[in-house]
């Protein structure tokens, strides 16, 4: 990359460094589970194609407080990001804003990246919309650092940790007692996959895309977690 346009993109907040597959409906956390244990992001619509919105994370805030008044809101805040690069590398490209006459111009082998867009109408967008031309994504394919999970507060990334972490060893420390033995037990464990919270986002004034990456890239590769003690 030249050395102008990284210096661009590091001053534009609006260009996003990932693209982002968001969840929908009430429903969404769960989606987004299934997601993780099969590892696949896949075309649940039968379109044929999957979608991903451009739109950076730090800006994203507003859209999903205005969506958790519907019941089944069209995205909530629960998904997978990928580095733009990446999807790009495997097929993912920006959708065609345009008109009917816009879409017969097209040759039929990219029509599925068409939206269609009228002015104060029909406008999607401010989704700055990608497609991918692929029923599945399997996500094993991809490199783990090029990943990120979306959560909407820090309570569901314990409900998900399962996903995120591998159990790979104890580490038991044993202290002598009166009689016996207390021995206390610590699980170290693996990181598979990075993840944010929106409401880590939300508490970071003015969050930036560098606030992002450190929030992620601060996240350890071994974590250490004290599992309980016994007597014995």
């Amino acid at each position: 990359m030249n050395e102008t346009l990284q210096n661009i993109l590091q001053s534009r907040e609006d260009i996003s460094d990932y693209v982002f597959h968001f969840c929908k409906k009430h429903n969404a956390k769960e989606t987004l589970e299934k997601i993780l244990s099969e590892n696949k992001i896949r075309d649940i619509s039968d379109k044929g194609y999957i979608c991903f919105s451009e739109s950076p994370i730090t800006m994203l805030s507003p859209m999903f407080e205005i969506f958790t008044k519907y019941h089944d809101p069209l995205y909530a805040p629960f998904g997978i990001g990928i580095k733009k690069d990446i999807l790009f590398s495997i097929g993912g490209r920006h959708v065609i804003y345009g008109d009917d006459n816009d879409f017969a111009l097209l040759d039929k082998s990219i029509q599925w990246r068409f939206v269609k867009y009228t002015p104060q109408s029909y406008d999607f967008s401010w989704l700055r919309e990608w497609r991918i031309n692929v029923k599945e994504i399997d996500l094993s394919k991809i490199n783990n650092n090029s990943i990120v999970v979306i959560v909407d507060t820090n309570r569901d990334i314990i409900d998900i940790e399962d996903y995120l972490l591998d159990f790979v060893d104890m580490e038991i420390d044993a202290e002598p007692d009166d009689g016996g033995c207390t021995t206390s037990y610590t699980g170290v464990f693996e990181r598979k996959l990075k993840v944010i919270s929106m409401e880590d986002i939300k508490k970071t004034n003015n969050c930036s895309k560098e606030d992002i990456s450190q929030m992620i890239e601060e996240q350890q590769d071994y974590e250490r977690y004290y599992l309980g003690s016994k007597w014995e």
